[in-house]
């Protein structure tokens, strides 16, 4: 199993990737000796501000098997307007620390305590679009009427980008949305590859 060393907030910390669980469970178990149930995942009521998972992990050795149940929680991100950054991925968050726990109660990677820093390293490393990119993306994309919003969601959906951009989507993907929500804001007219003059030297 693979553990990394990263440095968050002037601190040296280990963590496993989620990824090395799974690759653990498959080596030793076998693919079809294991899997792991959502019992719940919800924003806490109480302060609106996390997201709490209770996940469950089942193993089959040697014919016995063996249940492991634990809860993980994630706080919601949010931007500084207010609005909530990417929901789906904070409930993945939750479900991944539930996930993580559960595993160490079946012996796999215990010596590791899941810490607040490394919890928000995995959070962080699943939005390949950076923080101030994405604030500065939706503050344009905002400042368009109502005519250019709909031009730009029939742009990328054409694009086969998905429903709409998010700060998980690839970075190739968010750069070329920047650059459309430009383009719509100064009013500037899309010119087909074919058609550009060829560049001379």
């Amino acid at each position: 199993m693979l553990i990394y060393q990263r440095s968050l907030g002037g601190r040296q910390f280990d963590y496993v990737a989620v990824a090395e669980y799974v690759a653990r469970l498959n080596k030793v178990l076998g693919p079809g000796n294991w899997n792991y149930e959502v019992l719940k995942c919800h924003v806490q009521p109480e302060y609106k501000d996390s997201v709490i998972a209770h996940v469950r992990v089942t193993a089959t050795i040697d014919g016995d098997t063996s249940s492991k149940e634990q809860y993980g929680g994630a706080k919601i991100k949010m931007m500084k307007s207010g609005g909530v950054m990417d929901l789906g991925n904070d409930f993945k968050t939750a479900v991944s620390d539930a996930f993580k726990k559960a595993c160490q109660g079946l012996g796999i990677a215990l010596h590791l305590a899941r810490s607040e820093e490394a919890l928000t390293l995995d959070a962080e490393e699943s939005y390949p679009v950076p923080q101030e990119q994405w604030e500065v993306f939706v503050g344009n994309f905002r400042g368009l009427d109502d005519e250019k919003k709909d031009l730009f969601r029939k742009w990328f959906s054409s694009q086969g980008l998905g429903e709409k951009p998010h700060r998980g989507m690839e970075a190739d993907g968010f750069q070329k949305a920047q650059v459309e929500v430009i383009r719509l804001s100064f009013g500037a007219e899309e010119v087909p590859e074919e058609e550009l003059p060829e560049e001379t030297y």
